[in-house]
């Protein structure tokens, strides 16, 4: 009876999980480049029913039967599929159509990966993302006006100068990995390098395995919302039947304590 109490455990544990999972999917329906993540499942290890020593013996060249010990999720993987396109009127704005991530400097010394194009200017001209940190550029927008700037999609920059000037300001490069599905998510849409993604290649947007960029759009989320409810039902109604089974198995010894009694 025990075994029922833990199997049925284990999957309350495990589909909680996923709904927790869905759910952050759900929030970030409408947050620029986020990219969603999908619960995995597996059996745990079983054991033979003769090892504890039951009256089963299995027929000639048949295996012994076993019993099941629940079930276990494995850690979410993340789809880092393109997202649709959202045109904006913020010259600042850059979306990435196709492969590749923004290198980002952290106020930490240490650096980081995205695909939300939304940038900023400061006032030493300094380009930096909606969390005030520093997109990796050799360049910036100082005395530049910053609504003359163009971004062509092979991400070469120009802009206008005080003196009405049209200027070459410089070259955003793109990074691309070997394994996107290894980048460790912190937060506000924001990767680190991993072992399991291998270290980042540089080059050029429009390049061979680097996607364009696109000025005046941002990458939505590759959430698919009816996928996504979808998944809900289907977790709701598995959270229900291992909870229904683990009250079974509750009726069900005190039924037998009943008796014995």
């Amino acid at each position: 009876m025990s075994r029922s109490f833990f199997n049925a455990f284990t999957g309350v544990a495990a589909y909680q999980r996923s709904l927790q999972q869905i759910a952050d999917n759900l929030a970030n329906v409408n947050t620029n480049a986020y990219k969603r993540s999908e619960a995995s499942f597996t059996e745990l290890l079983y054991s033979e029913l003769q090892e504890k020593r039951y009256a089963v013996d299995p027929l000639p060249g048949e295996l012994p039967p076993v019993t099941g010990k629940g079930t276990h999720m494995y850690p979410v993987t993340r789809f880092h599929g393109q997202g649709p396109l959202l045109m904006t009127e913020r010259p600042l704005d850059l979306a990435i159509e196709g492969r590749g991530y923004f290198r980002i400097n952290r106020q930490d010394g240490t650096e980081a990966y995205t695909r939300r194009g939304a940038f900023y200017v400061d006032r030493d001209g300094t380009i930096l993302t909606d969390q005030g940190e520093e997109l990796d550029v050799p360049f910036n927008l100082d005395g530049v006006m910053v609504n003359t700037v163009a971004v062509s999609p092979e991400g070469q920059v120009t802009g206008q100068n005080e003196e009405g000037e049209m200027v070459e300001l410089g070259q955003i490069s793109l990074f691309t990995f070997i394994n996107e599905g290894g980048l460790f998510k912190t937060s506000s849409g924001l990767f680190e390098v991993t072992e399991a993604s291998g270290e980042p290649e540089e080059g050029n947007p429009g390049d061979e395995g680097f996607g364009a960029l696109r000025q005046y759009y941002l990458e939505g989320s590759n959430v698919d919302l009816a996928m996504e409810m979808v998944h809900l039902i289907a977790s709701q109604r598995a959270l229900q039947g291992n909870v229904r089974s683990l009250v079974t198995a509750d009726e069900l010894k005190a039924l037998t304590l009943l008796v014995r009694n």
